[in-house]
This record gives C-alpha cells, structure tokens and sequence, in this order.
C-alpha cells in the first residue's frame, strides 16, 4: 500500500510539474519576461520535488533479487555520481560535488541539501567517520569557466544550502527549535 500511494504522489506532482510547461508556453505568447521566468522556476521547484520523493522512493523499495524490501537509508546509493567526501589527515573534511550550483534567487535548492545529506550518510555508512567541530571555517571554491558561467550575482548561488546539510552532521544546529 505504501509503494502505490507514493506512485500515486508523484504522478500528481509530475502533473503539478507539465502544468507549468503549459504555463512556460501561455507566457512566452503573452508574458515572454517575467511570467515565463515565474512559471520555469515553478517547474524547477516542482521537479526537485519529483527527484527527492523518487530518491526516497528508491531507498525505501529496493529491489534486491526481484523481491521488494524495505532497505536502509542510503544502502544502494551510487555517491559517485553526485560526488564525493573525504576527510584529509589534518582532520579537514573535503566534498566535492560533480555539478556547479544551482541558481537560488528565490529559494535554496532542497536537491542540493539532500545531496550532501547523502554524501555525508553514505561516507559514514562506508566506514568513514566524520569529525564534529566546535567551530568551523566554510569554503565554497566552485570551478567553472567563463562560457558556461550563468549566474553573475553570486548571493543567487545555492551556496546556503550547504551549510545547512553540514548542521547536526558535522557542527552544531543553530536552530534554537532543535
């Protein structure tokens, strides 16, 4: 029953989702600039809802020699592909992301969030411990050349995102609910 009503909610948020590309479409006939822009973030927002509840989907049912189970977080996942973590012998830890960061102007990428979330799990999960700081220092150092370069206001970058995945993990939650 489970499996089913989760097919069935992404079946509704992909509807959600091509309902903005019906919107993408009106707008470029009648509001080319700001309503096109409005309905192509909708749809982004939409489908990094689609990618989250499909990921989570995975990891609950993953079928290990045609039969379903429910399997722990992370077991299947293929980090390598999204990135990597490692924690060097001066006790720094390291991840390296395989894709530039999302353009957030209006809201951070909770893609993005998980991502790292699931980097850090999977490391753990592999025999990796991570350190926990009492305090830390953040670098972000993103590469990327000049052509591909999209996003020239860089407080529009997804960078807040990351440390918020880092709390609890490996600093302390500033949250003052928690």
């Amino acid at each position: 029953m489970y499996i089913k009503t989760e097919l069935n909610n992404l079946c509704i948020l992909i509807q959600k989702a091509h309902k903005h590309v019906g919107g993408m479409n009106y707008a470029m006939k009648y509001d080319p600039g700001s309503g096109f822009a409005e309905e192509l973030h909708k749809l982004t927002a939409e489908l990094e809802t689609v990618a989250l509840q499909a990921r989570n989907l995975d990891e609950a049912c993953y079928t290990d020699g045609g039969i379903l189970t429910q399997q722990p977080y992370n077991k299947h996942w293929d980090a390598g592909i999204n990135g990597s973590v490692e924690v060097n012998e001066n006790g720094w830890l390291h991840i390296t992301l395989n894709t530039l960061l999302p353009h957030c102007k209006y809201q951070t990428s909770p893609y993005l969030k998980d991502t790292i979330i699931r980097l850090l799990s999977n490391y753990q999960l592999n025999g990796g411990a991570l350190p926990f700081y009492s305090a830390a220092m953040l670098v972000i150092d993103e590469h990327c050349n000049i052509d591909s370069r999209q996003v020239f206001d860089q407080d529009n970058k997804g960078w807040k995102a990351i440390p918020n995945a880092l709390k609890g993990l490996v600093i302390a939650d500033d949250d003052p609910r928690k």
